[in-house]
């Protein structure tokens, strides 16, 4: 893969987008019409005998593009079948980005599956939506960022499998969906035979923030869903390993918005719950607009805002009703069965770092091979620019088969 299509990326993210949060494509050329959202366009319609195909099976696929360039690589859209949470049928959709360069290693060509931020409650927000619209979807989660970044995974000339893992119903914070969906996207990359991969390809994840929860979701539930994929490691950094801890750090800062979305979240997950009637009036309404929106949005209109339970107390996580549909979410339920690169930043604005330590703890406590940076560099964005060479290397050594010593060490 050449630096022209590297700075190619880089100079497009830019102009569609300031960085925000860390957030590639084919021949097809830029097109004119609007390319249509999920919910209006039949591409992302089930067929009427969903529950009829296997899990990861394919139901539909189109050529794509990234932003909409003429870039050398190939990319198709992929639809496919998956189940959520409650294990019930539904449908996803997945990018598979493949580099033009043929594959000259051994084996087959490596894969990463990398969960992109999405953080989306509505269908806008769903990545394959954005990596495909670009500028016409105007800004929304770290998509945005994040794509520009697919060039280096496709630089080591590995294919990319990029997963709405949220499902049709932008279920986030869902570690079954998010789990579910992810491994159903790479079982229907492997098999969509234009991108020229195998079962049998070595398969790796990486996701940062909102993309981190999906990718360790993912990987818990791995073993158990889909052990017939060859994984061989991943990487996870700023995690969101505990939503009530966030919620304590961002309200009434700038990042109060987080916690606006993340309360959204839960009223969608858990209806029965009632998250807005434990609100006072001006949260339950910042929670109500949130219900349609994509991340970005959300915290950019609630800088400041300080949550508040219905009693008037800015104590959310105290709260024993939100505390309890929050912890049903919480990592670390599952230990993963390959080794894991994580990193988090003491300095981190958005996502404090105490619940990735317990994360890291409980997995080597149980056995895991986890490598742990505890990084001071300062901001929730820039932590994760300053590990990607390192979070690389790591996911080239497991896709190569290199020897790694089992068990945890913390760098």
């Amino acid at each position: 893969m050449n630096r022209s299509l590297i700075r190619c990326l880089l100079i497009t993210a830019a102009l569609v987008t300031p960085l925000a949060l860390p957030g590639t494509a084919s021949a097809e050329p830029a097109v004119a019409q609007p390319v249509l959202t999920p919910d209006k366009d039949p591409f992302y319609a089930p067929p009427p005998d969903l529950a009829s195909y296997p899990n990861g099976a394919i139901l539909g696929s189109r050529p794509s593009a990234l932003y909409g360039l003429p870039l050398p690589i190939k990319v198709w859209q992929v639809q496919y079948k998956s189940t959520d949470a409650a294990e019930r049928p539904t449908t996803g959709v997945t990018t598979v980005i493949v580099p033009d360069t043929p594959w000259t290693g051994p084996g087959t060509r490596p894969v990463v599956s990398y969960q992109m931020a999405e953080d989306g409650l509505g269908i806008q927000c769903a990545s394959s939506y954005v990596m495909r619209a670009g500028v016409q979807a105007g800004l929304q989660n770290g998509q945005d960022q994040e794509t520009p970044l697919t060039s280096l995974l496709l630089q080591r000339n590995w294919a990319v499998v990029v997963s709405d893992y949220e499902g049709p119903q932008e279920r986030f914070y869902d570690r079954d969906q998010a789990a579910h969906s992810a491994l159903d996207g790479i079982r229907a990359a492997l098999a969509f035979g234009p991108a020229e991969l195998s079962p049998a390809s070595p398969v790796a994840a990486f996701g940062y923030s909102g993309g981190a929860f999906a990718t360790v979701a993912t990987m818990q539930r791995q073993p158990r869903y889909a052990p017939e994929l060859n994984f061989t490691g991943f990487a996870a950094g700023g995690i969101p390993a505990d939503m009530l801890a966030a919620f304590g750090l961002d309200n009434g800062t700038p990042n109060s918005g987080l916690g606006v979305f993340g309360l959204a979240a839960l009223n969608r997950l858990y209806p029965e719950a009632d998250i807005l009637g434990q609100l006072d009036e001006p949260s339950r309404a910042a929670v109500a607009t949130a219900a349609t929106q994509c991340v970005q949005t959300v915290v950019n209109a609630n800088k400041g805002r300080v949550l508040r339970d219905a009693s008037g107390s800015p104590d959310i996580a105290g709260n024993p009703v939100i505390a309890a549909a929050a912890n049903k979410q919480k990592l670390g339920s599952e230990v993963p069965g390959v080794p894991m690169y994580a990193w988090h930043s003491s300095l981190d604005d958005a996502l404090p770092q105490p619940p990735t330590d317990a994360l890291v703890d409980g997995y080597c406590a149980a056995g895991a091979t986890v490598t742990y940076h505890r990084t001071d560099v300062a901001g929730h964005a820039q932590a994760a620019i300053a590990e990607l060479p390192v979070m690389l290397d790591y996911l080239g050594e497991r896709l190569a088969g290199a020897p790694l010593q089992t068990g945890c060490r913390h760098l």
